[in-house]
């Protein structure tokens, strides 16, 4: 079903300031996107600061990278943007980070466990990482999708965060929550005890029931301000 392009517009500078609110983002960095119909998307332009986006900065592509309207150049990780929707037609959000602790683990190149309850239902794996690719090229684009596979989230290697959702409230949440889980990750390693994860029959049980049941079971629930 096509989405109205208007509110599109609307929920993505709001998640834009709400991820810099976070810490998601830090300054230009980090870029957003939203489906709006089988073959277009609304993605951030590249070099602006989240907090000051306005809703006609954002620009219409094609899935082919061409801008259908917009004044401004897109994102210069168009290419991972539209390869991902090209190849999941489950995604309609994507949000890239640069959080700070889960980019301390894409840098050393391991993979953040399932640890605490919230994350495990709503995400439902560890988040991988990918190789070192260069930003912005096809062959980043390939190896994220190759890495990510049918999940919510990946690590770039030496670079940050892609999560991916069903819409861009829920790839906004995934983000958010791979964050919190690398902090959580990296402050039980600085205590240094054991590190017990969530084994996968419990992971499927968590994620099962969240998809199922959690929430308003389904019902539309507007982004609040």
């Amino acid at each position: 079903m096509k989405n109205n392009e208007t509110i599109l517009r609307r929920k993505l500078t709001l998640i834009a300031k709400k991820a810099y609110e976070h810490h998601l983002m830090t300054g230009t960095w980090g870029n957003l996107s939203a489906r709006v119909d089988k073959d277009k998307i609304l993605i951030t332009p590249s070099g602006f600061e989240k907090d000051l986006l306005k809703a006609n900065d954002l620009l219409l592509i094609n899935l082919n990278g061409k801008i259908l309207r917009g004044k401004w150049n897109p994102s210069i990780e168009t290419p991972i943007h539209t390869y991902i929707y090209h190849v999941r037609d489950d995604v309609h959000g994507i949000v890239h980070t640069h959080s700070h602790y889960a980019t301390v683990f894409a840098v050393m190149g391991e993979s953040i466990p399932p640890l605490t309850v919230e994350f495990a239902a709503v995400i439902g794996h560890e988040i991988p990482v990918t190789k070192y690719v260069r930003s912005g090229t096809r062959e980043a684009a390939e190896e994220i999708v190759k890495t990510l596979r049918d999940g919510k989230a990946v690590l770039l290697k030496n670079h940050g965060v892609v999560a991916v959702g069903e819409s861009i409230e829920e790839a906004y949440h995934v983000a958010l929550l791979v964050e919190e889980e690398a902090r959580t990750y990296y402050l039980m390693k600085l205590l240094g005890g054991p590190i017990d994860t969530i084994n996968s029959e419990e992971i499927k049980i968590l994620h099962d029931f969240y998809i199922k049941k959690y929430g308003q079971w389904g019902k539309k629930i507007l982004l609040r301000d």
